[in-house]
């Protein structure tokens, strides 16, 4: 009997951002014939009910968190970690569990800069904007990656979104939301150059490309400018699944398990929001396991 082929993939949010990664990915290892069995899991590293990682005061703390969630990822034992969130992808190189581990693990920062990096070289008309948490702009990496590539910084404008992610987590549909992204729209405007034909926006949120037609329509209203959007969540979903040997039917388990509890009205939201892509992903999540004690946060 041949030894059955088998991988288990580890997604990692704070918060259901990323899980639009992981139904991504779902669909498709659907139609993979290199693997017999897929796990892939879910793994919500927010780290309290009522507090995330930017409510830590001291951003020497937020590496420490992180590294507990992550230290609690690797029980899972999985083949390849994917961090589908950007704060925590600058966060990622500070933690203990960086410098020590043997499991390959992927950010998505790098997938936003190198499709930011793509659209304006190859559209000297242009320039990019750059939608994220504070947290994200502050750390500056996608801005410093460009420049250091030979961009200009002109061509780049940053703008960070305070409190979006919390409410597209919440509540994705609702007016506030729309609100906070054309205010957001409006003060990214303000700082273009007039000599910009077009707009790349990169939403470098995990949470912003569920609003992803929205961002390009106040955009392109604040700015009447042709509006392009860049989502680094499908450019890692591309780079997790580029091998894809057409044909198979594995058998795939998905497991999302988080520390928190989500509201059954945010669930219900994420259903209207993923279920044409992975159904199986929006089951997992309505049968997602609660563990208070998923990891801890204490700051050692």
């Amino acid at each position: 009997m041949k030894d059955k082929k088998q991988i288990t993939l580890l997604v990692t949010d704070s918060g259901l951002g990323g899980l639009s990664v992981c139904a991504g990915m779902a669909a498709r290892f659907a139609n993979d014939a290199r693997y017999d069995r897929i796990q892939l899991v879910y793994f919500n590293a927010w780290p309290e009910q009522y507090k995330g990682y930017r409510h830590y005061p001291d951003p020497a703390d937020r590496p420490k968190v992180f590294h507990n969630a992550l230290a609690a990822m690797a029980k899972y034992n999985p083949d390849h970690i994917y961090i589908a969130c950007n704060t925590l992808s600058v966060i990622y190189p500070f933690t203990r569990f960086a410098k020590k581990t043997g499991i390959p693990v992927t950010g998505i920062v790098d997938h936003g800069v190198q499709m930011i990096y793509n659209a304006l070289t190859r559209d000297a008309s242009a320039c990019a904007v750059i939608f994220a948490t504070p947290i994200t702009i502050h750390e500056n990496n996608h801005k410093t990656a460009l420049v250091e590539q030979g961009i200009d910084p002109e061509r780049i404008i940053t703008q960070g979104c305070l409190n979006l992610a919390g409410k597209i987590e919440r509540a994705p549909f609702s007016n506030e939301v729309k609100m906070l992204i054309d205010e957001n729209a409006g003060q990214a405007a303000q700082k273009l150059k007039n000599k910009w034909d077009t707009v790349y926006a990169g939403l470098c949120c995990t949470h912003f490309g569920y609003c992803k037609n929205i961002f390009k329509n106040a955009l392109a209203r604040h700015t009447d400018r042709k509006v392009e959007i860049l989502n680094p969540n499908e450019a890692m979903i591309d780079a997790a699944c580029h091998k894809i040997i057409a044909g198979g039917a594995p058998q795939m388990s998905i497991d999302i398990v988080s520390k928190v509890s989500w509201e059954p009205s945010g669930i219900e939201a994420y259903d209207r929001l993923l279920s044409k892509v992975s159904p199986d992903v929006v089951d997992a999540l309505k049968n997602y396991r609660l563990d208070r004690h998923l990891f801890s946060i204490e700051l050692e």
